[in-house]
């Protein structure tokens, strides 16, 4: 490839920086190049600097044809030689309608903390130069900052969907996150209750605030969001259903109630079993004599919920995971966090030969791979018919 040269003119009382560009053919033509500078001696060493610049540009294998590109092909080659500290915040505002609310404040506060300082301290790092082993490097500097397994493999899915739009839009022609090594993590092991743990936490409970949110979560295994986000409307006492389709989140701005779940298995309609029909009704009774009680000091903004306060004021997320450790320690209980109860409820019903496929429905796990990689080490019932095989098939019959 001829490499392309040009000088600075002094034009209309400014620098020019004149390129000579080559056609497909061979034959020259000048790009005259506006340098932004007064013309005079004062400026000329500093026009000519500017033109090297441009002239570097030019140099580039992506750049030679810059003139000849489409607009698409110019903001491509723009974004590729775009610095990584400055793509990935761009590109997470770009792909902010596609995610919750929530991820995007998790990807935003992993960009800013961990991905920019580190990629800053790799020099000016394009887009288009990054490879496995940039990537490799961060995931070994989050390591040593303690990030768990668990946590880098986030950081690593979203490096991965940041690239891959890259890919796609083709900026770059392959995903340098493909060729670094996945985080490995460690098995989650969480704590759970037996039944007559959950019968105990419920009995002692009955007269605490968070009851309801206690009883909905141990026997269905919500989620906190999904727990709160239960309306009135969600539950069909004349089909004995309840339909999980809408949850509640708190942010900056307070508690806010989404119909986007987590995931399109999240979505999920179940039965409603009578000891949960029995405790909405009284739920529902009590709330309607408070309304009595408080008139115009019951707040009827959350109506529609079923998960409210004495006052009638939602229940909130946080408050769900700070009261709950309260009140297990003051009722002598074994502690485990809110989300236990999720882990709890999967225990029973794989202890109960409940199969793995139905619990991953009624969890509302997106895949079988979650709900076995959490709950395996917990199959004891299984083990133990595993065990009584063997040992039948390896017994020695005395005679």
């Amino acid at each position: 490839m001829k490499r392309i040269t040009g000088h600075i003119t002094e034009r209309n009382k400014k620098w020019y920086g004149v390129i000579n560009l080559y056609d497909v053919n061979g034959k020259r033509h000048e790009k005259w190049h506006n340098l932004h500078l007064e013309s005079g001696n004062k400026n000329k060493r500093e026009a000519q600097h500017r033109l090297n610049e441009v002239l570097e540009q030019y140099n580039t294998d992506d750049m030679y044809m810059y003139d000849k590109m489409t607009h698409a092909q110019r903001e491509r080659s723009r974004i590729a030689h775009m610095q990584v500290v400055d793509y990935l915040p761009m590109w997470l505002e770009s792909h902010k309608v596609n995610i919750s609310e929530s991820t995007y404040r998790g990807y935003k506060l992993m960009i800013e903390s961990r991905m920019i300082p580190f990629f800053r301290e790799c020099g000016e790092l394009r887009v288009k130069d990054v490879t496995g082993d940039e990537i490799n490097d961060y995931y070994i500097s989050i390591r040593k900052d303690g990030l768990k397994g668990s946590t880098a493999q986030r950081h690593h899915a979203m490096l991965h969907l940041a690239f891959k739009s890259a890919v796609k839009r083709q900026i770059i022609p392959n995903n340098p996150v493909e060729q670094a090594d996945r985080p490995k993590s460690q098995q989650y092991i969480g704590k759970y209750y037996n039944a007559t743990e959950i019968k105990e936490l419920l009995e002692k409970t009955k007269d605490d605030p968070l009851h309801i949110v206690i009883l909905l979560a141990a026997y269905y295994g919500l989620r906190r969001s999904e727990v709160i986000g239960l309306k009135w409307s969600a539950v069909d006492f004349e089909n004995k259903t309840v339909s999980i389709s809408h949850k509640m989140v708190q942010n900056k701005n307070g508690v806010v109630g989404m119909d986007v779940m987590k995931t399109k298995s999240s979505y999920r309609t179940l039965p409603l079993i009578p000891q949960v029909e029995e405790a909405l009704l009284a739920e529902k009774k009590k709330q309607e004599e408070m309304k009595k009680v408080m008139r115009r000091g019951y707040c009827k903004k959350y109506t529609e919920y079923i998960c409210v306060d004495a006052i009638g004021e939602i229940i909130k997320p946080d408050y769900v995971s700070d009261h709950f450790k309260i009140a297990l320690r003051d009722n002598n209980l074994k502690p485990v966090r809110f989300h236990d109860l999720r882990h709890s409820c999967a225990s029973l019903l794989l202890a109960n030969g409940v199969p793995m496929k139905m619990i991953q429905d009624w969890l509302g796990h997106s895949d079988m791979g979650t709900t076995a990689n959490i709950y395996s080490h917990i199959d004891s019932e299984s083990k133990k018919a595993s065990a009584m095989a063997i040992g039948k098939a390896l017994s020695v019959t005395k005679e």
